[in-house]
């Protein structure tokens, strides 16, 4: 193999490589790139057939060519184009590295703030998971009073049509409680 034969293309797009991998979790290399790559590790919802199935977003960890993370959650540019992007083999450094797991919780919020910031919140498949119940306290927050709910970091779920904080964080669960939000 000869050292730029990854720029060779397979006349594949992202959502095909994706298709074809069984999912996230492969490498790959924009052939204007000198120094990175990347691993793809969410795509949003596919909504239209191929090869664009509907141009969801793809985020990725990039990393330099010695295996230091450049970003992470980056935002994949032109997924849906053939030119740009090349599917490669996983570095000879990945499988000592701390690689981000596929299922963290992280990427989920990422690519749903990724989709408000593009308008497309509407969709219940774009949206993420909410945090499970045992993960969140619920807060009894009055409208007029739901400035200061969010001064403390407190959240709304449409869902519960409640605010709610996360059951771990302790100092925001003493604000809310001092400011009377807790139902003790």
């Amino acid at each position: 193999m000869q050292k730029d034969d990854w720029r060779d293309s397979d006349g594949e797009n992202v959502f095909e490589m994706l298709v074809a991998n069984g999912g996230p979790g492969f490498w790959v290399r924009r052939i204007t790139w000198g120094g990175t790559l990347a691993r793809i590790v969410r795509v949003g919802i596919f909504t239209k057939p191929p090869p664009y199935f509907g141009n969801p977003p793809v985020l990725m960890d990039v990393f330099d060519l010695d295996g230091g993370l450049r970003e992470g959650l980056a935002l994949l540019p032109v997924p849906g184009t053939y030119k740009t992007w090349r599917r490669i083999e996983a570095p000879l450094w990945a499988e000592q590295a701390r690689l981000r797991p596929l299922d963290d919780p992280a990427i989920d919020i990422a690519l749903a703030a990724l989709d408000r910031r593009r308008g497309k919140e509407g969709g219940k498949a774009a949206r993420a998971d909410p945090p499970p119940e045992a993960a969140r306290v619920l807060l009894l927050v009055p409208y007029a009073r739901k400035d200061e709910a969010k001064g403390i970091g407190a959240r709304w779920s449409p869902t519960d049509k409640s605010w709610w904080l996360p059951a771990d964080d302790s100092s925001a669960l003493s604000k809310a409680q001092a400011l009377g939000f807790l139902d003790v």
